[in-house]
């Protein structure tokens, strides 16, 4: 089966998002895609500053993944002017025929307002295929991305 991963950059994903597929496809072998997407209107102002911050997020994203034990491709991609970061999301899902997409939740209780930030919320929404939701343990995961 293939995965795609929505990676904000937090820890979250070496902490949480890795360690759940490991554990979830254990006997699958699943082909994971860590997909972070950079919003290129608010920040990068010109080509070669977007070529940068591509570059430094891979950088990013693969020690991230580094230490993984399942195989993982990292996908950096622009955000198109105009469109939405859940709809993006989904949109490459499809096109890139995964089977599921998998999205890490915030720590907090409560209503879903609470336990998904909005961009979790849309993909659940408008996803055309399930959407595995991955909570971090207590005390780890729970930083803010260091790109927001």
């Amino acid at each position: 089966m293939k995965l795609l991963v929505a990676a904000d950059g937090s820890d979250k994903l070496r902490s949480a998002a890795l360690p759940a597929i490991a554990k979830l496809a254990a006997d699958a072998d699943p082909e994971v895609i860590v997909l972070h997407v950079v919003r290129a209107a608010t920040e990068a102002w010109s080509d070669e500053e977007l070529k940068q911050v591509m570059a430094e997020r891979q950088h990013r994203m693969e020690a991230l993944v580094a230490d993984s034990d399942i195989a993982v491709q990292v996908l950096i991609e622009a955000l198109p002017y105009g469109s939405d970061m859940h709809r993006y999301i989904t949109l490459r899902a499809a096109d890139l025929e995964a089977g599921a997409i998998v999205v890490t939740s915030k720590r907090a209780t409560g209503l879903m307002g609470s336990l998904l930030g909005s961009i979790a919320r849309g993909v659940l929404r408008d996803s055309p295929v399930p959407v595995i939701i991955v909570r971090p343990s207590e005390g780890t995961g729970d930083e803010p991305s260091p790109f927001d």
